[in-house]
């Protein structure tokens, strides 16, 4: 069995690397990984692996500095000496991108399980919980959806969400850095559902504008050597894309009207650079699952996440109408794709699924 893995200090380096079955303790529970998603979200992961711990989740043993980036999809429970998790469960979750995983089940509730591994137990508990997923479900395209955009579109909604509350900082626009991503399109359908946003604005290359203009969710698209043409209004923006150069050029644009400026992912890894000097404008790092964590205790039980359920379902049918699926079925072609994606290349209306 082979995982995929990359250099953690050269990310368009990777490789295959054989994974040996090892015996179950007791408590554990061995899942054969039906299929997974791969997005360049992941590679978010990937730069950030140090930062915010992405590499600790799967770690490679012995540390020769190569490292694993987590997926997310579907696995069917194969082995079992856990008395609450049956063989031919299956589970939806965060997943190391290889053909099984070996997880310890702790806090097994009618819908959802914990890996307490003990190497995971310091990490953010939203990507160490499993759902149980019903007989039938989590298969088809509505799995493959929710495997490839249900991360995604979650993390998309906490920033509309997280917008919303503070009332957009007082901004007459919101400016979507890396407007095609998958995550700029969830924030694009969650800001359009609200009423109260402001005008919306993404921002994308020159060869993605007609597709993102196609979507049909910004109030305006424009091509990142056309920042110039924005208009001059108090706004905040949203950077998926960590791009210093287009930072810097933003915040000369809006000299005294950028109200907030918040940090996501970082899909333009190559050329992400530290500012010169501190930003004047307020400046977040914007990490969904400590925001949610937050956001559901200010609610009323359950009450944020029947929100977030009824958007995901809601917006993952529409992605059907634009969403072009390619699965891939070893190692060798996934790291294929993911050369794609390290080159910023890959078609933003494609979605890769990985069954290995």
């Amino acid at each position: 069995m082979q995982r995929f893995e990359v250099n953690r200090q050269a990310f368009d380096e990777w490789r295959g690397a054989e994974q040996a079955t090892t015996a179950l303790a007791e408590g554990e529970v061995r899942v054969a990984i039906d299929f997974f998603a791969f997005t360049a979200n992941n590679l978010t992961y990937a730069v950030a692996g140090d930062f915010l711990g992405y590499w600790n989740f799967f770690p490679v043993v012995p540390d020769d500095g190569y490292g694993v980036i987590p997926v997310w999809g579907f696995a069917d429970v194969v082995e079992s000496r856990c008395n609450e998790v049956m063989v031919g469960e299956r589970l939806y979750g965060y997943f190391q991108p290889s053909g099984e995983l070996v997880i310890a089940p702790i806090n097994v509730s009618a819908g959802s399980l914990i890996d307490g591994t003990a190497h995971r137990r310091s990490l953010p508990p939203l990507y160490n919980q499993y759902q149980r997923i019903a007989k039938g479900q989590g298969e088809g395209l509505a799995g493959r959806l929710q495997a490839l955009l249900g991360p995604l579109y979650m993390t998309g909604y906490a920033i509309a969400d997280q917008l919303a509350v503070n009332q957009y900082y007082g901004a007459e626009q919101v400016a979507v850095v890396s407007a095609s991503s998958k995550t700029s399109i969830g924030l694009a359908e969650a800001l359009a559902e609200d009423h109260q946003s402001p005008r919306v604005v993404g921002l994308t290359s020159s060869q993605n504008v007609t597709f993102v203009e196609g979507l049909g969710i910004y109030d305006r698209v424009v091509a990142y050597d056309a920042i110039d043409s924005l208009s001059v209004l108090a706004t905040v923006v949203v950077d998926m894309a960590g791009n210093g150069e287009t930072a810097q050029r933003l915040r000369h644009h809006f000299t005294g009207l950028l109200n907030y400026y918040m940090s996501v992912g970082l899909t333009h890894w190559d050329k992400a650079a530290v500012s010169a000097g501190a930003p004047q404008e307020p400046h977040e790092m914007f990490f969904a699952p400590t925001y949610m964590v937050e956001r559901t205790k200010a609610l009323a039980p359950g009450e944020f996440n029947r929100r977030l359920q009824a958007f995901l379902e809601r917006s993952s049918a529409k992605a059907a109408t634009w969403l072009v699926l390619n699965e891939v079925d070893s190692v060798e072609a996934l790291g294929v794709r993911y050369t794609d994606i390290c080159a910023g290349i890959m078609n933003p209306s494609e979605g890769i699924i990985c069954k290995l």
